[in-house]
């Protein structure tokens, strides 16, 4: 993972946004897009590395990224260039969602009941804009309204695995960020990271008990914690070696693994490999070793037959 300066905390999702949060059930495939290197894409893999497969082939200059598994895991959402669109879990059936004139939607992630699409909607030029605000819409893609406004920059949001909660990270109070949670409505606002840990891209665990997150926003060498939703439980997973760093990171559907991406056979931060761990932090391997230019990753859960 390459160095992230200056304005990306909110530029950075201009080309590549993550938007993962585990629903409980069994494991099924990971999907991750690229970043930094070519042209960004969208891919799906086994959880022990195998089957790789890409899903989309956008154009030299355009990005696929952001890749969200629906609960049942059989559909994905994703952005093309600044828009929101759906796919089948093989790719087929591609659909664009949102297309208005003057705004950018990123980070799209679905409600339990996969009737809804929460994101990040967010004015042009994204990467100087002083806001973006967390909106919803019906999943396909009528009935867009705003949950929460404000002259800030609102990003990554994720409803909780019972629908009742949001968390999503902020600048908001004038913090670099930090993870904030919510009510489903807007309301109940309250932070849960310290400044000084300047935390993003946040998730939660299948089972509604913690939310993941790694530190050090739009810094270099940053690790994966995790903290319960009412502020308590504080905890470090990762402790990267000097000159490395890891994330985002997110759960697997059964709660007993993690996905994220991790710099650690790379010395000069270049690159990032698709990496699974156990939930407390142990056993950390690569899994993917052949996509470099790899940046988010969300783990879907089992299809039935």
């Amino acid at each position: 993972m390459v160095a992230i300066t200056g304005m990306t905390l909110v530029g950075l999702v201009a080309t590549a946004s993550p938007a993962s949060s585990a629903f409980p059930g069994r494991n099924g495939r990971i999907a991750f897009s690229t970043d930094q290197v070519d042209t960004p894409q969208v891919f799906t893999v086994g959880s022990d590395g195998g089957g790789l497969r890409q899903l989309t082939h956008v154009s030299p200059g355009s990005a696929a990224s952001a890749p969200n598994w629906s609960p049942d895991g059989r559909r994905i959402v994703f952005t093309i260039d600044g828009q929101i669109w759906v796919m089948d879990r093989d790719g087929s059936g591609k659909h664009q969602l949102t297309d208005q004139a003057g705004f950018e939607d990123h980070n799209p992630s679905w409600s339990p009941d996969a009737r809804k699409i929460l994101f990040s909607h967010c004015g042009i030029p994204f990467g100087f804009v002083a806001y973006c605000d967390i909106d919803v819409m019906n999943a396909d893609g009528t009935g867009m309204r705003k949950i929460l406004g404000g002259n800030w920059v609102n990003n990554n949001p994720h409803y909780s695995p019972d629908g009742t909660r949001i968390v999503f990270d902020s600048n908001r109070g004038g913090f670099l960020s930090a993870v904030w949670v919510m009510d489903a409505d807007g309301g109940g606002l309250r932070r849960l990271t310290k400044p000084a840990l300047e935390a993003d891209f946040p998730g939660w665990s299948p089972d509604g008990s913690h939310i993941i997150f790694i530190d050090l926003c739009c810094m270099l060498h940053s690790n994966v914690w995790v903290i319960r939703p009412d502020g308590t439980g504080l905890k470090e997973l990762t402790h990267f070696p000097v000159g490395h760093q890891g994330g985002p990171a997110y759960y697997s559907p059964d709660g007993k693994k993690i996905v994220l991406g991790a710099d650690l056979a790379y010395p000069d931060e270049c690159c990032n490999d698709l990496y699974v761990m156990n939930a407390d932090g142990s056993n950390l391997h690569p899994i993917v070793t052949s996509q470099p230019g790899l940046f988010f990753s969300d783990w879907g859960p089992g299809v039935k037959p």
